[in-house]
């Protein structure tokens, strides 16, 4: 027999009598008495043993093992079988208990107690309106334009807060309707970008108005934020403000492609959702319109955790969020509410899908 056996069968409290050299013959009765004293001997320890783990199981807590006193108690009473779930009683592996319908009330509170906390704890889309920067013809008034191209269109800085040089536009005459930053106007939108950078807000995706000033703005911001070239900019005619108030012609904007020939950061593939304005549109229709580009929007990027710029006009801080909060539109006061909304002003609002707050307002003058 092998030394392995022997120390195997030894272990188990078995004995081989068969002859072994190594093994001192003894007479038959003392051999069986060994083997007998050996079995007892064994019993006792794995009876020992069996005896001092379920004195742990029985002594086992909450903090120890995750068994709380009721569900140990149930354990212990039920060793031996399984315990049917009926339709009577429920069991929650969140709080680690049955719960019976005549204690239904208490559970349904429960239930929604714990999916208050995860919501709570969901992250949540951050949107930021901003007003565009200083524009040209609000500085100089209307006459800029004749001031600043001859009969040819060859443009003439003749102040220094007059941009140093305008994107190439295919007629110059737009620039009437659809006048640029000033100089102080793109570099204070620069610097907003870095004031936003320096919060630590980050960018997915930017929406601008097709006004020359908010595409500038969009882009000086997300330059400021470094973020020119990673996130392009989408246009969409639906964040331009109200067609009532551009009674005698809507404004020709620049098309995307001149606004890529000047090596702006423009989203080619994307399609505006708004296709056309018209100068019958009153201040209930432009609330309607903002409210309805929002909402569309939205639908593209249902996703939580994750910040959306806009960059429009002075009342697209009141038009894009009003209804979003629940609150009515409020046409009549529009016009005065914009005149206290200053350049590169923002508001930003958080929340997901119907439910909205305001997370900040700044409504100061930048400085």
């Amino acid at each position: 027999m092998s030394s392995f056996q022997k120390l195997l069968n030894r272990f188990l409290g078995q004995f081989d009598g068969s002859y072994d050299p190594n093994i001192i013959s003894k007479n038959s009765s003392d051999l069986n008495l060994s083997t007998l004293q050996r079995s007892r001997s064994l019993s006792k320890v794995t009876n020992a043993r069996r005896q001092r783990s379920f004195d742990v199981f029985k002594s086992a807590s909450c903090l120890s093992c995750g068994i709380n006193e009721q569900d140990q108690q149930l354990s212990m009473n039920n060793n031996d079988k399984l315990v049917s779930i009926s339709s009577k009683h429920e069991y929650n592996f969140e709080s680690k208990f049955l719960v019976s319908h005549s204690n239904e009330l208490s559970f349904l509170r429960h239930q929604q107690q714990q999916q208050l906390i995860k919501q709570k704890r969901r992250a949540k889309t951050k949107l930021i309106i901003i007003r565009h920067g200083e524009r040209v013809d609000a500085l100089f008034g209307d006459s800029w334009f004749q001031e600043a191209f001859d009969q040819a269109g060859n443009y003439r800085r003749f102040h220094t807060n007059l941009p140093i040089s305008l994107p190439y536009r295919q007629n110059f005459q737009d620039y009437r309707y659809d006048p640029p930053l000033t100089e102080l106007g793109l570099i204070r939108s620069f610097r907003t970008g870095e004031a936003l950078y320096r919060t630590g807000l980050r960018i997915d995706h930017c929406y601008s108005s097709p006004s020359l000033r908010c595409i500038q703005t969009a882009d000086a911001i997300l330059d400021g934020m470094k973020l020119r070239t990673l996130v392009p900019i989408r246009i969409e005619l639906g964040l331009f403000e109200c067609g009532l108030w551009h009674k005698s012609v809507i404004p020709h904007f620049m098309s995307i492609n001149e606004l890529v020939l000047n090596r702006l950061n423009i989203e080619t593939s994307y399609n505006s959702i708004q296709k056309s304005l018209s100068t019958d549109e009153n201040e209930y229709d432009y609330y309607e319109r903002s409210h309805s580009i929002m909402r569309q929007i939205l639908l593209k990027h249902d996703t939580n955790d994750m910040t959306i710029l806009f960059i429009g006009h002075a009342p697209s801080l009141e038009t894009l969020t009003r209804q979003l909060i629940g609150a009515k539109p409020r046409p009549n006061e529009l016009t005065q509410i914009a005149q206290k909304i200053n350049y590169l002003s923002l508001t930003i609002l958080e929340g997901q899908r119907n439910s909205w707050t305001f997370v900040d307002a700044i409504l100061a003058k930048q400085t």
